[in-house]
């Protein structure tokens, strides 16, 4: 059964982070395969640090199934309490599997990258595999993990697997036995590994699911949308390079707006995306204009009414 963390109920007393905080924004316009060795995953010392810092550095040389083009990525507040509801559910030694999954678009490969992370900081003594898979769930490259540094890695070679079944098999070789093994996938497998606990961040997947229900060694959590003061904290954590097409503000307003900051304008652009979107971070945070439109035209096509096909007498 698919399930959501608890909510909190202790109080802080830390700074808020922009999607904590109140946000005025002008009104709506329109809301119409080579061996890589060590490579840090983390430079943060202080597990405080987790719940304060709003973006973190991708880690570089981590698998996905798509290709993650940003630098840093941006924290949401949700993270950190999904994080340790998925290390609880891996507390459990019955706990064969976990899922995480949720809408399309949301960054289930970006709390991938986070889980990563954090996970290296807080057991440097763990050994990680983390894996990417095809929709087909094809393994497409592998990189093996321990105390913040990349062992090794290797990506798919058509049909010859072998060097990514040499790091896997490296790591899991050189782990000593007293210390932990995970894998984290980033993508649908046709079934989890046997030696090791994992977590599947994936979309969802019919096949992947079925494999899954009813087995309550195999849990599943499903990761929310975004709200709309989340997206907007991220456009400007990350400062994303989004083109405002047109203003919130007449002409003659523009004059005195030059020494304004960008971000009210890019908060009205991220507010229109998130009337047609909701709250799927890939598109109300793309800076490819051209994708965004697409996707647009894809919704309006789809929610058009089809044309009526007359019957021949």
């Amino acid at each position: 059964m698919a399930k959501s963390p608890p909510k909190s109920s202790r109080g802080s007393t830390k700074q808020p982070r922009l999607d904590e905080a109140t946000l005025t924004t002008p009104a709506s316009v329109g809301s119409g395969a080579s061996q890589t060795q060590s490579v840090r995953v983390d430079e943060i010392e202080q597990k405080a640090a987790w719940s304060d810092s709003p973006t973190l550095p991708f880690p570089t040389g981590l698998p996905m199934e798509h290709e993650y083009l940003g630098q840093d990525f941006y924290v949401r507040s949700c993270y950190s309490k999904y994080y340790k509801y998925v290390t609880g559910l891996l507390d459990d030694p019955d706990t064969a599997v976990v899922t995480v999954t949720g809408t399309p678009g949301i960054g289930k490969s970006i709390f991938y990258a986070y889980f990563l992370k954090r996970l290296s900081l807080e057991d440097k003594e763990t050994t990680i595999i983390t894996v990417s898979i095809s929709r087909e769930s094809v393994l497409k490259k592998a990189a093996a993990w321990k105390g913040g540094k990349m062992l090794g890695s290797a990506v798919d070679e058509s049909t010859d697997s072998s060097a990514m079944k040499a790091v896997i098999d490296k790591a899991k070789t050189e782990r000593q036995a007293t210390h932990r093994l995970i894998y984290l996938i980033d993508g649908p497998p046709k079934i989890h590994p046997g030696d090791a606990q994992s977590v599947v961040f994936v979309s969802p997947n019919d096949a992947w699911f079925s494999y899954i229900r009813k087995d309550w060694t195999r849990p599943m959590v499903v990761m929310p949308l975004w709200t709309m003061k989340e997206l907007v904290a991220a456009a400007i954590e990350l400062d994303l390079r989004m083109r405002v097409d047109k203003h919130p503000f007449d002409e003659e307003s523009m004059g005195a707006l030059e020494d304004v900051p960008v971000a009210p304008m890019v908060a009205d652009l991220v507010e229109q995306r998130f009337h047609i979107f909701g709250g799927v971070a890939r598109e109300c945070l793309s800076t490819y204009e051209e994708f965004v439109k697409e996707q647009q035209d894809r919704i309006l096509r789809m929610n058009s009414p089809r044309r009526m096909t007359p019957v021949e007498e």
